[in-house]
């Protein structure tokens, strides 16, 4: 068995990303959380347009919620840390915590409610193999935030 661990990459604050105070602008998060999740599952061997094909699922977000507690700066280095708290029936919350380059200045911590759902929007059961590819990922927030 693999041991559980949260997903770690790594991303820059570009000049796109900052406003006039020289600090992130709030939309330069939903960047990283994107970044999060496309990686996380690209590592895993299932990019999304691999998950969409084969499952006939999309994850579209019901809840975006960020909470920021450091101010970041043009050419900080982000830690992107992304992990699931819960999987339900059909529906996901997956964690994304954004640390400073000394991964112990925590930036911003995010959370995303997923919903599976078909190409209609009509909502589906996340099928077992989900459950399956992202298992080694399901942490609490205490144990994402000690693994890295």
């Amino acid at each position: 068995m693999t041991e559980k661990a949260p997903f770690v990459t790594t991303d820059y604050i570009r000049w796109e990303d900052i406003d006039l105070a020289g600090i992130a602008r709030y939309s330069a998060y939903t960047r990283f959380l994107d970044i999060a999740e496309t990686d996380l599952y690209r590592s895993l061997g299932t990019p999304l347009s691999k998950l969409h094909a084969q499952y006939k699922l999309w994850l579209p977000r019901k809840v975006m919620h960020i909470e920021y507690f450091s101010p970041a700066k043009l050419d900080d280095q982000v830690v992107i840390v992304a992990y699931f708290s819960n999987i339900g029936r059909t529906s996901v919350t997956m964690n994304v915590d954004l640390f400073g380059e000394d991964r112990t200045t925590l930036i911003a911590a995010a959370h995303l409610v997923l919903v599976c759902v078909d190409v209609e929007l009509k909502k589906l059961a996340l099928p077992p193999e989900f459950r399956a590819l992202v298992e080694r990922h399901i942490l609490t927030t205490e144990e994402a935030r000690v693994a890295i």
